[in-house]
């Protein structure tokens, strides 16, 4: 009778290690599948944000609004316009020694 006591005792422990595991893993499976649709439906609302507010700055940007009214010409400040400096001609291939003199050169060296 003492044998058949454990015999029960070890089968009752794998059974409720059997049933445990297969909980544990249905909700482990819940879980995974309960953050999948947040993480879908949460990248869905960022989109739909994003293009809201591209459709909303699309609206805002018509030259209608963008209107700015002038002020009094008293109150202008005149800037004189900048003299753009003159382009040096590049050569098409950079030799490192020819670099090296020309920048010796402009630094008075």
């Amino acid at each position: 009778m003492n044998w058949l006591k454990v015999g029960a005792v070890v089968i009752g422990g794998i059974v409720v290690f059997f049933v445990l595991n297969s909980v544990v893993h249905l909700l482990l499976g819940l879980l995974t599948a309960i953050a999948f649709v947040a993480i879908v439906a949460g990248g869905g609302y960022v989109a739909y944000k994003i293009a809201g507010a591209r459709r909303r700055r699309q609206v805002k940007s018509n030259p209608e609004e963008r209107r700015v009214p002038r002020e009094p010409e008293s109150r202008s400040i005149a800037v004189p316009p900048a003299t753009p400096r003159p382009a040096t001609p590049r050569p098409a291939q950079h030799d490192v020694e020819d670099e090296l003199a020309r920048l010796k050169r402009e630094m008075g060296g």
